[in-house]
């Protein structure tokens, strides 16, 4: 390269010395003042982000309130004060707890709520009557805030117990005078405390101040009072004064008595780092430019084939490899071009190579993984024959021994579509494997299909759903007295194939379960050599074999609150292939 290095170098060593030197001594001057007056809209655009954000929320609040009071359930429920019995009144109070539940689950925001009667009694949503929460209420965040004859409004930030220590903001609404009684809404603080954290990062000092000049949430602030600077607003969106040391912000919130004040101070402008990269971003592009006047005549030889040979190197990094080098040269460039195409050819091939292999390792790690479920099923299957032969039942044996020739028929057919078959091919083979399972568990489980019609064509990988049933009869009701129920759902959504198997079993713990979807957990062993617990663990690796990023698999269970497992898989047709 060292023609070309010899062409450029001193050229542009003089003409970018002289270009920087001018260009620096015409900046400086108004490097300063530029940077305070950027930093400053800057500042002024994050408070405005922080006060919308803020509005929206209160104004959310407010109006999901008002739904919540005019819900005909919750209003029977604080109009009524006396009921036939205890029973009778705890009767109801688990319909309003289920009703505020629906509500609560609905907003992210909303840790708790609960229902004030007018003859005092407090009904919380967590569906148990503690003496605590009246007296609760007997505090001075709920007790100025009620006593204020106001319709609705926020709370103070104070401390609930339920089930722990929880700091939150409460919001009150009153039921119309007609039925009596307040709706309380328990806000988690840090819904609000998150908005004033973001803005901290742009700011020396913040604060939300709330009700009679008090912190609600302070920031790089060691006053306990707010100052005359922090309480200057006129409601009327930003109010920004200057100060010797610095900017003071401030602006009211929307419906509500609540504001922001913020501080930064000039030196924090001199520290962002962004404005003095944008300002050499200009400086550098202002410098390649003269450069480029200056140099034009110059180095247009030089630079065309390898402005050439970038354009080459981008289609290459989007993919294209099919590029050709049209240039001649003399010098080190020819050389650097023969070097790339052979280069790109090498890559092509070794490409073309590694989607080969990996075609055919996945395709044969699906079949070896597949056939792993084959030796446990018929373990069991055989099994329940031997006992059945025990007991001279042959008509059951006959109706065995058909169910599971179908399934072994279909589980030998392994070939290019023989990985995947449609929803009614494998909603046959579950039901040959229920009827097997039935004999062996008499009365134990019922199993019920919920399948639209548009699912049914749809291709999936074969076996996907019978190790669910089969986890959920083994272990979902290997100790449950009552009987169990089984519920098969399979819908299109947008584009792709949601699989769920529902139970109503014993479950498994979260911990279990989360390690199952992470594939932490690996097969074990069952005792006495018996065969692999693979169901679980086998699908998960079978999606990530065959479908990579687009498959998922979700386990949702508790112990003793049964098991839900859903399987997204991408949609698509074996008749359309």
């Amino acid at each position: 390269m060292s023609k070309i290095k010899n062409k450029i170098l001193g050229s542009v060593i003089l003409i970018v010395t002289l270009s920087v030197t001018t260009i620096s001594a015409l900046a400086y001057e108004q490097f300063s003042s530029i940077l305070e007056a950027q930093a400053l809209r800057e500042d002024t655009i994050h408070l405005e982000q922080t006060t919308n954000q803020m509005n929206h929320l209160i104004d959310d609040v407010q109006k999901y309130a008002a739904n919540m009071v005019n819900d005909e359930l919750l209003q029977n429920f604080a109009e009524q004060l006396e009921y036939k019995s205890t029973y009778d009144e705890l009767s109801a109070y688990r319909d309003v707890v289920i009703q505020l539940t629906k509500f609560n689950v609905l907003r992210d925001y909303l840790e708790s709520s609960a229902i004030v009667r007018s003859d005092g009694k407090v009904f919380w949503s967590s569906l148990y009557v503690d003496p605590y929460f009246e007296r609760l209420l007997q505090e001075d965040w709920y007790q100025k805030a009620i006593n204020s004859n106001a319709k609705s409004g926020f709370t103070t930030p104070h401390i609930i117990l339920d089930p722990d220590n929880r700091k939150i903001v409460s919001f009150f609404i009153r039921f119309d005078p007609q039925y009596g009684g307040v709706l309380l809404l328990n806000i988690d603080y840090s819904a609000f405390e998150s908005l004033f954290q973001y803005l901290g990062q742009s700011f020396d000092q913040v604060a939300w101040i709330g009700p009679e000049h008090t912190f609600l949430y302070k920031q790089g602030i060691s006053v306990e009072q707010p100052s005359d600077e922090m309480l200057t607003t006129d409601g009327q969106g930003i109010s920004v004064i200057k100060h010797e040391k610095g900017y003071y912000m401030a602006s009211a919130f929307e419906k509500s008595q609540w504001s922001v004040f913020t501080f930064t101070s000039k030196s924090r402008f001199h520290e962002w780092v962004g404005y003095i990269l944008r300002y050499w971003a200009i400086f550098l592009a202002l410098c390649l430019v003269l450069c480029f006047l200056l140099f034009l005549p110059i180095i247009s030889n030089i630079i065309r084939p390898i402005l050439q040979m970038t354009k080459a190197m981008k289609q290459v990094s989007m993919g294209n490899y099919n590029v050709q080098l049209s240039f001649r040269s003399n010098d080190e460039l020819s050389v650097l071009k023969n070097g790339f195409e052979k280069m790109l050819a090498d890559i092509q091939r070794q490409m073309d190579e590694k989607v080969a292999q990996e075609r055919w390792q996945r395709k044969m790690s699906a079949e070896l993984l597949f056939a792993q479920i084959n030796p446990h099923f018929i373990y069991n299957t055989l099994n329940t024959v031997v006992y059945l032969a025990r007991k001279k039942n042959f008509p059951a044996i006959e109706e065995m021994t058909e169910s599971f020739i179908g399934i072994l028929h279909d589980a030998v057919n392994i070939g290019d579509n023989g990985l995947y078959v449609t929803v009614q091919q494998e909603i046959e083979i579950i039901n040959h494997f229920v009827r097997i399972q039935k004999y062996r568990y008499a009365d134990r489980f019922e199993l019920i299909w919920n399948v639209e019609e548009q699912a049914i064509d749809n291709a999936i990988p074969k076996s996907m759903i019978q190790p669910l049933v089969e986890n959920s009869i083994f272990h979902g009701f290997a100790e449950k007295e009552s009987i169990g129920h089984i519920e098969i759902i399979i819908r299109k959504r947008s584009g792709r194939l949601l699989i769920s198997v529902r139970d109503d079993g014993c479950g498994m713990s979260k911990s279990k379960a989360q390690a199952i979807m992470d594939g932490t957990l690996p097969p074990v062993s069952r005792p006495s050599g018996g065969m692999k617990q693979i169901g679980l663990w086998n699908i998960r690796e079978r999606i990530e074999y065959l479908y990579g990023q687009e498959g998922r698999l979700v386990i949702r269970s508790s112990e003793q609150g049964g098991t839900k497992v859903t399987v997204l898989l991408p949609s698509w047709n074996i008749s359309a292939e």
